[in-house]
């Protein structure tokens, strides 16, 4: 997920130095430590412009959580 960090940051989670985000940057990190920033309001989501988004691969979350399934066909079972 892409955030913009909101404000300085002091410490550490999971490792990562939160000192090392600097205010007003846009990062590309994972999506636990987004939920944990935006949670905290440390960051913001950011969306590049539209004009430089590839929208042909672009699907919204909302579609692509409604996508149903495709079924497995898995072994046949032998007809006795």
């Amino acid at each position: 997920m892409r955030v913009r960090i909101t404000k300085a940051l002091a410490g550490s989670i999971d490792g990562i130095q939160l000192s090392r985000l600097s205010k007003g940057r846009v990062y590309d990190v994972n999506t636990s430590l987004a939920c944990y920033l935006l949670s905290e309001e440390m960051a913001e989501l950011f969306e590049a412009p539209s004009e430089t988004r590839n929208l042909e691969s672009f699907v919204p979350r909302s579609i692509a959580a409604d996508r149903s399934r495709k079924k497995r066909n898995g072994p046949k079972k032998k007809e006795e």
